[in-house]
């Protein structure tokens, strides 16, 4: 009946478990899901018993970081081959950018507070019921950080710099669609604020290097706003999903926003194509 395809599990930055996911979902009565884990399908291998167990359809998904005129994009992949070497290569490749971020953030950090040490922090092991990374959780068990919100003031103290960067957006698109995967660019509205006209922009800029469609229902999203993005992509017959970016509470930062159940939306409101 209804359809949340934007989950994230304690395999990335959420607080739940896959069967909490799976439970919560069908209690709101979600007959379709997708877990969209950063960088990575860890959580995969319980859904799929999960998901048949409880009558539940599952689209295989995952959310990708690229970049597009010099900002940070997140691309929802679905439908894809899981084995697909390029693919798993490119979420190896994100998962190492993000890892050697925390780890330059902890070292920087380490010269300031003489509590932590990057020593410790190699071998740190985040508790996943807490949600983030290992470098957030490292530093609230150091009283450093208790929010989302501090922890992206602290890093902006402590600026990290790499030698990599994130794939461009043409270059993702084109992996997932080898790995026989659609493309659909997640909250659209994050660099335009909710603007129509800048947006539309974007999303022309988007469907030149072949994105598949847009997330067009989302927590945060206006009726205007959700309505400029279901009539841009049945104008140009584009994926239409809908997420509530479930994060589980994660730092208590997006509990009140962000969780299944925010945005139920009728799969035959939908343009899912084939992936169902």
């Amino acid at each position: 009946m209804y359809a949340d395809l934007h989950i994230h599990t304690w395999y990335s930055d959420g607080t739940l478990s896959p069967e909490e996911i799976v439970k919560k979902a069908k209690a709101q009565d979600f007959t379709l899901i997708s877990i969209c884990d950063h960088e990575c399908t860890e959580a995969y291998p319980e859904l799929f018993d999960l998901c048949a167990a409880n009558n539940i359809n599952l689209i295989t998904g995952v959310e990708l970081l690229a970049l597009m005129d010099d900002k940070e994009y997140h691309i929802l992949a679905y439908n894809f081959d899981a084995q697909n070497k390029a693919l798993r290569g490119f979420m190896k490749h994100n998962r190492g950018i993000l890892l050697d971020k925390g780890a330059g953030l902890i070292e920087k950090i380490s010269a300031d507070y003489a509590d932590v040490s990057i020593q410790e922090f190699s071998k740190y092991e985040r508790n996943r019921k807490n949600g983030g990374w290992d470098s957030i959780d490292y530093l609230k068990s150091k009283n450093l950080v208790e929010t989302w919100p501090d922890f992206v003031d602290l890093a902006r103290k402590y600026p990290v710099e790499l030698d990599k960067d994130f794939l461009c957006a043409e270059e993702a698109i084109k992996i997932i669609h080898n790995a026989g995967g659609y493309a659909v660019l997640a909250h659209p509205g994050d660099h335009n604020g909710q603007n129509p006209e800048a947006c539309e922009k974007e999303a022309v800029k988007f469907l030149e290097i072949g994105i598949d469609g847009f997330e067009c229902y989302y927590p945060l999203y206006s009726a205007e706003f959700t309505g400029f993005l279901v009539k841009f992509c049945r104008k140009h017959d584009l994926i239409i999903t809908a997420g509530s970016d479930e994060h589980g509470g994660f730092n208590d930062a997006w509990a009140n926003k962000y969780y299944i159940g925010a945005v139920k939306i009728k799969t035959e409101k939908l343009n899912l194509k084939d992936m169902v």
